[in-house]
């Protein structure tokens, strides 16, 4: 079986101060649920001895992802990179890999970026995949930025 590899991002202009807004982002196991409340129901460590693997529970604006766990490999401060381990994006979408990186803000743009794997008969499910991320991505990174304007 050979995999096709596919990679799609999003891009978001921010108001807020790019290094307040990058630190809510290395502490978004903490912030994603305060600033985007609709998205995220939960972000816990299923280990606290390990923060870099969480589980996340995505709230109702979130219409076909409903959990993923995620091992972040990179938390710096020029990007934060993770991969899926398990829950919908792999089974409902039929990837065989993901990862996203959302970068440090460059005049004032956030990127969120991610790349995946998966069977050329399983394109259709990664089309859909590319516009259920994009949504949460950008939902999630102008959500905080507003938030971080009202405070």
């Amino acid at each position: 079986m050979a995999f096709v590899t596919a990679n799609a991002g999003v891009k978001v202009n921010i108001k807020s101060q790019p290094d307040a807004f990058w630190t809510h982002i290395q502490l978004s196991t903490n912030w994603f649920r305060v600033a985007v409340p609709d998205l995220y129901t939960s972000i816990v460590l299923p280990d606290p001895s390990n923060s870099a693997v969480r589980t996340v529970t995505y709230g109702q604006s979130s219409q076909n992802i409903k959990s993923s766990t995620e091992s972040i490999t990179e938390n710096s401060q020029a990007k934060l990179t993770y991969t899926i381990t398990a829950g919908d994006i792999l089974q409902k979408y039929k990837v065989n890999t993901f990862q996203a990186t959302i970068l440090y803000p460059n005049d004032k743009w956030v990127e969120w970026n991610w790349t995946y794997n998966y069977l050329p008969e399983d394109q259709k499910n990664v089309i859909d995949l590319d516009a259920d991320i994009a949504e949460i991505a950008v939902k999630t990174l102008a959500k905080l930025d507003n938030y971080l304007k009202k405070q």
